[in-house]
C-alpha cells in the first residue's frame, strides 16, 4: 500500500470539495447562461389568445436517496394541456440528463444531454433507489404552459450540453451546458441563476422553482390539486411521495435573499424589474 501523503488528501478531497462549494455557492452571479428564447417573454404576455375551455396544468419533481447524494438527486417538471372538445390530452416534460442517465458530479465539461419524458424519469429515479416526490397537479394559466413549451424545444433543439455544476468550467465559462435544475429555471425571465443556487439540489431544488412561480402568481391556486391527472398520466403505478405546497415564512425576505439584494435596493430592483 504506498503511502498517503497531505498532497494525495489534498488532491482527492480538498480540492473537488472547494469546487464544489464554489459552484454550489458564489459562482453563479458570474456564470454565462443558456441563451434560451424562453427567457425573453414572461408567461404574462404569452397568455392570450386562449382557446375556450382549455386548461393547462403542471407537476413538479424532484428524487433523491437516503441519505442525499448530488449524483442521485434529480428535478423535472411536467405540463400539460387538456383540450376543451374532449380530443387527448398533450403533456410535455422537462427532465434534463446526461446521455449516460449518470451524472458526474466533478465533470468540467459540458456532455451530451438528453431530455427524459415522464415516465422514463420516474423509472430512472427508482432504479437509483432515489424516493420521489411530487407536488401537484396544480392548474396554470396558458401562458406559463407555452414558456415551459418553448425551453422544452430549446433544450431539445441540440444547442446546450449537461453539466451538472454549470456555474463552474465549461457551461459556466460559455453558456453551452446546464443540469436539472437550470434547464428548467433559465426559462425565468427576471432572475437569473443566483436565485436557484446549486446548495438546493433533490426535493429542495425543485420546492424552490415551484415557489419562484408561486410568488410570481404563475400557479395562482396552490391549495387545489387536481388528482385525476395521476392515473391519466400513468403515475398511480408507482410509488410516489405527494407533497403540499409549504411557503417560505417571510416570502419578500425570501425572494431578496435568492437574488443576494440588500434591503435598501429593493425600490430600484422592481422599477426595472417587474414581475414576470
Amino acid at each position: 500500500m504506498p503511502r498517503t501523503t497531505r498532497s494525495h488528501i489534498v488532491s482527492r478531497f480538498v480540492v473537488p470539495l472547494a469546487a464544489l462549494m464554489a459552484g454550489l455557492t458564489g459562482c453563479a452571479q458570474f456564470a454565462q447562461q443558456t441563451d434560451t428564447p424562453a427567457r425573453q417573454v414572461s408567461y404574462i404576455d404569452l397568455n392570450d389568445p386562449a382557446p375556450p375551455g382549455e386548461r393547462y396544468f403542471l407537476l413538479m419533481f424532484g428524487s433523491q436517496t437516503t441519505p442525499k447524494i448530488p449524483r442521485f438527486t434529480h428535478t423535472w417538471v411536467t405540463f400539460v394541456r387538456v383540450p376543451g372538445d374532449g380530443s387527448a390530452m398533450e403533456q410535455h416534460t422537462i427532465s434534463w440528463m446526461p446521455s449516460t442517465l449518470f451524472i458526474k458530479t466533478f465533470q468540467p465539461f459540458v456532455e451530451p444531454g438528453v431530455n427524459l419524458t415522464l415516465i422514463e424519469s420516474v423509472e430512472m429515479a427508482r432504479s437509483y433507489g432515489e424516493r420521489v416526490s411530487l407536488w401537484g397537479p396544480y392548474e396554470i394559466p396558458p401562458g406559463l404552459y407555452r414558456k415551459l413549451l418553448l425551453q422544452k424545444q430549446y433544450v431539445e433543439s441540440g444547442a446546450i450540453g449537461y453539466q451538472c455544476i454549470d456555474t463552474l468550467g465549461e457551461a459556466g465559462w460559455q453558456g453551452s451546458g446546464s443540469n436539472c435544475i437550470h434547464a428548467i429555471s433559465d426559462a425565468d425571465s427576471m432572475f437569473a441563476r443566483q436565485a436557484y443556487p446549486l446548495s438546493f439540489f433533490g426535493d429542495s431544488a425543485s420546492l424552490n422553482i415551484l415557489r419562484q412561480l408561486v410568488m410570481r402568481k404563475a400557479i395562482p391556486d396552490v391549495e387545489t390539486t387536481h388528482d385525476w391527472l395521476i392515473p391519466k398520466l400513468g403515475l398511480d403505478q408507482y410509488p410516489i411521495e405527494r407533497r403540499e405546497y409549504s411557503p417560505p415564512w417571510f416570502p419578500e425576505r425570501f425572494r431578496m435573499r435568492m437574488m443576494g439584494v440588500e434591503e435598501g435596493q429593493r425600490t430600484s430592483l422592481y422599477k426595472s424589474c417587474p414581475m414576470k
